[in-house]
Formats: structure tokens, C-alpha cells, sequence
């Protein structure tokens, strides 16, 4: 996009006080008039609206809730990519609520950024402006960025790989369950947690889930 041109704003988010105040947040910035004009040009509170408006209203930047009503954020993103909307003609960040969420695995969706919701506005309003002028770039705050990196950095110390870390995020789930969700078998899911046990120097299902916990893969409460 051009320097002069406003930076057009698509929200997705089910709960009405969060649009409304990321609304109201980009009307007073764009009235204080300290930098680059942003206007909300529409707005959903499911995946399914999303993916119909998105071509109607023409936005620059998409900030899209992760787990919205039928489906999860990624997904919209990963559809709008799959259906002509690249990065150049529309920046994706992602919000979300949940402190655990896979920055790498929202990343992989296509989105161009994450934002925590407890992020202040100047900082909703910073990341919109930095991905609307560099398209290329990813936003990371500085919190979620250290986050990531000392999860990678437990993790990598362990010894554990990429396979039998997915199996520890869900290490609360059945072997059965996790083998459908990440669609391996059930012996493949237990040779995974026999390895982690051992890299880990741990008997029970309840350490992996302490260290897991430790290491910010998963969080402190029994929701996934």
C-alpha cells in the first residue's frame, strides 16, 4: 500500500465489546491524525461471515480472534491464502485470550502477527500500522516473542523433537485422543511418550505434565 492511503481494517471477533473497542480505538487514532489513517471497513463475529465479507469490504489488514464460534481463526486465514489473498493484498494478525497458544503454529497459518488481548491499544494500533507498511515482516511483541523462545529453548534442551513435542502439548489427553488428533497411531503415541519419559528422566503422565506446564507448552488449567 501507499503511504497516503488509509489502512482498511476487517475485525473478526465474537464478542461485541471487542469490536466495538477496537473500533473506537482506530476512530480516536485516526482523528488524533499523528500518523497513518485507519478505518475499521467491517466487521463478523464468525469465520463463515469473515470469509464472505472479507472480499466484499476489500481490507488491507485482517485482525481476527483464534477461536471464534465454527472455527478457528487460522483456518479463516488459511482459506483467504488458499483463495487469492497473499500477504501483499492482506495483512493477518491474530488475537487471542489463550497465554499457551502455538505463536508457530498461528504463524504457519499464513497470519503476519499475534497479539495477546491484555496488549494495550497502542500497541493494537502500533502492530496494524507496522504489518499494513511491511507486508514481508512478522509482529511479535517483545513479551510473546521471549515467550516462544524460552519454550523453544526447554524444549530443545530436552533433547524432545518436534513429533513428541505435539504429543506433551496434549500429554492431558488419552493416547487414543491424542492418535486422532494429530492423526498417528496409538502404538506411534506411546513410543512418542516412552521417549519423552526417558528425555526426561520422569515415570508418570503427571511429571510431563508439570514440566509441560513449566515450560509454558501448556497451561496451568485442565481446559486444552
Amino acid at each position: 500500500m501507499n503511504d497516503t492511503d488509509s489502512i482498511k481494517v476487517f475485525v473478526v471477533d465474537d464478542h461485541e465489546v471487542i469490536r466495538f473497542a477496537l473500533e473506537a480505538w482506530t476512530t480516536s487514532a485516526s482523528i488524533s491524525g499523528t500518523s497513518e489513517v485507519i478505518t475499521v471497513v467491517g466487521s463478523a463475529a464468525n469465520g463463515a461471515d469473515a470469509l464472505r465479507l472479507v472480499p466484499e469490504t476489500q481490507p488491507n489488514v485482517l485482525l481476527i480472534d483464534l477461536q471464534l464460534p465454527d472455527m478457528l481463526g487460522t483456518d479463516v486465514i488459511r482459506q483467504l491464502r488458499e483463495n487469492g489473498w497473499d500477504a501483499q493484498k492482506l495483512r493477518a494478525i491474530v488475537m487471542t485470550g489463550l497465554e499457551t497458544a502455538s505463536v508457530k503454529e498461528i504463524l504457519a497459518s499464513g497470519a503476519n502477527g499475534y497479539l495477546s488481548k491484555q496488549e494495550s491499544s497502542e500497541t493494537f494500533l502500533a502492530a496494524i500500522r507496522h504489518i499494513a507498511t511491511h507486508p514481508s515482516e512478522v509482529w511479535l511483541n517483545p513479551t510473546v516473542a521471549k515467550q516462544m523462545l524460552a519454550i523453544e529453548k526447554a524444549i530443545y534442551e530436552t533433547g524432545i523433537t518436534t513429533a513428541e513435542k505435539n504429543v506433551l502439548r496434549l500429554i492431558r489427553l488419552s493416547n487414543e485422543e491424542i492418535g486422532e488428533l494429530l492423526t498417528i497411531s496409538k502404538g506411534t503415541v506411546k513410543n512418542h511418550i516412552a521417549n519423552i519419559f526417558q528425555k526426561l528422566g520422569i515415570t508418570t503422565r503427571e511429571e510431563a505434565v508439570t514440566f509441560a506446564i513449566k515450560v509454558g507448552l501448556i497451561p496451568k488449567s485442565s481446559r486444552m
